[in-house]
């Protein structure tokens, strides 16, 4: 059986800020000139003491398999989608990143993500299944000021501490509840995933 693309059976789309939240803001990245591939990128950002928290969202992610990754960080400039998915280890193949020809990559996070839930959308008509809202997202990022000029996004904003990110528990717990409520009651009838209830 072949699988849908991601896009059109993932009931909840996690918008993901690196900085803040998967390792402290402050600390930047260094990178070596020339091209990276994804794998020895993964360890110089190890090696750099970056993404140390990415274990924490994996924990949380682990029984919930519907929701899919688009990285609205500013590292979404920077690398490609496979790029990205390397860097995410085990969180991989939930990498939901559009082409750069359909999204403007350097707009404001707010708008990348509308942008991003409507290429989401187009893949979902075409198999059939109820198009995303705003309310099946989730943001997570340590920046509310990027998002108070769009308040339909900024209403699904987690805040993190830019200096603790994901390492808090009250954080992973709260994210964890939004997520379980953000979910889709539309699943794709080809995964036999029936509706859920929201709380």
């Amino acid at each position: 059986m072949i699988m849908p693309p991601l896009q059109s059976y993932c009931q909840t789309i996690l918008c993901l800020d690196f900085d803040g939240v998967l390792h402290r803001a402050s600390d930047a990245i260094h990178l070596a000139s020339g091209p990276t591939s994804g794998p020895l990128l993964a360890v110089q950002m190890k090696a750099q003491g970056r993404l140390v928290w990415l274990d924490h969202l994996v924990d949380v992610l682990a029984e919930r398999p519907e929701v899919a990754i688009l990285v609205h960080s500013t590292w979404r400039r920077k690398f490609d989608q496979a790029t990205l998915a390397h860097l995410l280890g085990e969180l991989g193949d939930r990498v939901l990143q559009p082409p750069g020809y359909f999204v403007d990559l350097s707009a404001p996070a707010p708008e990348f993500i509308r942008q991003s839930i409507e290429w989401v959308n187009e893949s979902r008509r075409e198999a059939h299944v109820a198009d995303l809202t705003l309310d099946e997202i989730v943001v997570i990022d340590d920046r509310p000021e990027f998002f108070a000029s769009d308040e339909g996004v900024g209403a699904r904003l987690l805040l993190t501490d830019p200096n603790q990110g994901l390492s808090v528990p009250q954080t992973r717990g709260r994210l964890a509840a939004m997520l379980d409520a953000a979910r889709s009651d539309c699943a794709a009838p080809e995964h036999g995933v029936g509706p859920t209830s929201k709380f």
